[in-house]
């Protein structure tokens, strides 16, 4: 019994450590791009901050991963959080003195911050012994839900909580949020070594040890159909999701209307985590990504309904589940693309191209809801979709894969 409540209460403070960081990276999502485009020279540049998140996670990702294997992961946790708290102070002083240049500079901080952070669910994992893994990432993944509905509203909170400086007050809740966290991975576990020792016996001292050269993983056709689906599938996300506040409110809807479709979303994204570890052992990987690629093109259908308020919803919400699908999926196929020593350089190749397919489709989305409008920015995607398709079908057809369930 003692055992359960002590693993109850490491998990609990994972989940509640989490779920803060989550609430400012949503609100980040939610709050950016408006406040971007009240003080940007240009309305296609409202989107460039967040593009400037994602860039500094993808440049932090390295550094991250260093400091954490040389200091412990709790240092490098706290190190993390102290540059977000930089970067979130830096944003607030840019929004007062309206600089938009120093403004979207500052999410780079912001983004270098997350790089650190999303390394939690690792830690996470490596904190309970190997049968309570799937546990750990759980606990984890349900974070995103009261995130879900706190990002927003903090987000709508602040925005004139000083009414000559509208967004100011985003930031300085940022900040608030930001030293919340850092109090709570004061009380992190740190990872016993007898757990870490088990965990690598029993998953990486396997016959996979040996390390094949980078030319093979080149050749390597799964890889490439694992890293495309995941990289079409953030992008294609972030691009809709970083448009959506400034496209709602130029076809006339109040911040509290785009706040709850953002909510919505986030729900779509997170929810379907709790049944989509099973659907791939059911269909496989290359089938589950299928799937999120219908419900994907579903959204484009439902986006083209209209730009009252339920069309935004439902486009959001399919949205948010065809991102799960095709992002579960994979990343389970590329599990399967390497050996455990070839992991780290695997997983750098693949997060190098996801955020960089970020990066360009979060710049990308000011320009072209400024340019096309958001019906046709939904027509985006159909193509990177309909390649993507054809890839996996490709893929499945080559390895001669079938879902368990027919």
């Amino acid at each position: 019994m003692k055992k359960i409540i002590d693993k109850l209460q490491i998990l609990g403070i994972f989940s509640i450590t989490q779920t803060v960081f989550q609430i400012g990276t949503v609100m980040i999502m939610a709050v950016s791009a408006l406040a971007g485009q009240n003080i940007a020279p240009a309305p296609e540049s409202a989107s460039l901050p967040i593009s400037f998140v994602i860039l500094g996670t993808l440049l932090g990702l390295i550094p991250a991963s260093r400091i954490m294997k040389w200091k412990g992961s709790k240092f490098g946790l706290l190190t993390g959080t102290v540059i977000g708290i930089l970067g979130a102070a830096l944003i607030s002083y840019a929004m007062y003195e309206k600089n938009f240049i120093l403004f979207s500079v500052a999410h780079l901080l912001y983004g270098f911050h997350q790089a650190f952070i999303q390394y939690l669910r690792f830690v996470a994992m490596e904190s309970v012994p190997t049968h309570d893994r799937a546990s750990a990432l759980s606990w984890i993944l349900i974070a995103g839900i009261p995130a879900a509905f706190l990002g927003p509203l903090a987000g709508l909170y602040g925005k004139e909580l000083f009414p000559n400086s509208l967004y100011l007050g985003c930031y300085l809740i940022l900040i608030f949020n930001l030293c919340l966290q850092f109090f709570f991975i004061l009380f992190l576990p740190t990872p016993n070594k007898e757990i870490t020792n088990t965990n690598l016996t029993n998953n990486d001292l396997s016959p996979r040890t040996s390390v094949r050269p980078f030319s093979y993983h080149i050749q390597n056709f799964g890889l490439w159909v694992s890293i495309l689906a995941t990289a079409f599938s953030f992008g294609i996300m972030a691009m809709l999701m970083s448009a959506l506040p400034v496209a709602m409110k130029s076809h006339g809807h109040e911040m509290h209307a785009s706040t709850l479709v953002l909510q919505w979303h986030i729900l779509g994204m997170y929810i379907p985590s709790f049944f989509s570890g099973q659907l791939v052992r059911k269909m496989t990987a290359p089938y589950l990504i299928l799937l999120g690629i219908f419900v994907m093109a579903l959204e484009s259908f439902a986006a083209l309904q209209g730009t009252e308020f339920l069309p935004f919803a439902t486009a959001l919400i399919l949205l948010g589940i065809g991102w799960n699908f095709m992002y579960v999926g994979g990343t389970n196929l590329l599990v399967e693309q390497y050996h455990p020593s070839e992991k780290n350089s695997i997983q750098a190749v693949n997060d190098t191209i996801v955020y960089s397919f970020a990066i360009l489709s979060t710049y990308s989305a000011g320009y072209l809801e400024n340019k096309i409008g958001w019906l046709s920015l939904n027509l985006v995607s159909i193509p990177f979709l309909v390649i993507m398709a054809g890839l996996v079908i490709f893929f499945i057809q080559k390895n001669g894969k079938k879902p368990k369930i027919l």
